[in-house]
């Protein structure tokens, strides 16, 4: 499995597994932001060099301008449908929680449809937990998300 920063030219693997994955998939140029925002991340996952990208996670690295600290924020995290359940949402997650331990983040955040079993039991296997309910957050169809975090004091998986 190879993990790696993405480039442009994954963004078309990218926007294809975004539209495979969720109701309101993100624009292309979202993607494109994302690639050059100082405290943005995307990062793909391969089954070995050259071959087909077949997920992305994409998160921020915050860090916390008074000094040690600051946190890693999950925006999106998929893998293609005809790749979920092999590992590679836990490899993607559990590099950027990595990348957020390597600047001493001491916290991970995301939100998770309330519905989405498979990703909310990845999430709590790396240590998250839910904090907060955002009734109706999701405008397509006024599903709640669950806020939750994960401290980032020492590896998790």
């Amino acid at each position: 499995m190879i993990l790696r920063p993405a480039t442009p030219a994954d963004l078309d693997a990218i926007c294809e597994i975004e539209a495979h994955s969720f109701p309101q998939p993100w624009p292309r140029a979202t993607f494109e932001a994302e690639l050059v925002r100082d405290h943005a991340r995307l990062d793909v996952v391969q089954r070995a060099a050259h071959a087909a990208v077949l997920g992305f996670c994409n998160y921020w690295v915050v860090p916390d301008p008074g000094g040690p600290g600051g946190e890693v924020h999950i925006l999106a995290i998929a893998s293609h449908p005809d790749h979920r359940r092999g590992g590679l949402g836990a490899a993607l997650l559990g590099r950027a929680l990595d990348a957020g331990r390597a600047v001493h983040a001491q916290l991970a955040t995301l939100e998770v449809r309330r519905g989405n079993g498979p990703a909310i039991a990845l999430y709590e296997r790396f240590g998250f937990a839910t904090v907060h309910v955002r009734r109706g957050y999701y405008q397509d169809n006024g599903e709640d998300a669950l806020v939750m975090t994960a401290p980032l004091s020492a590896p998790g998986r």
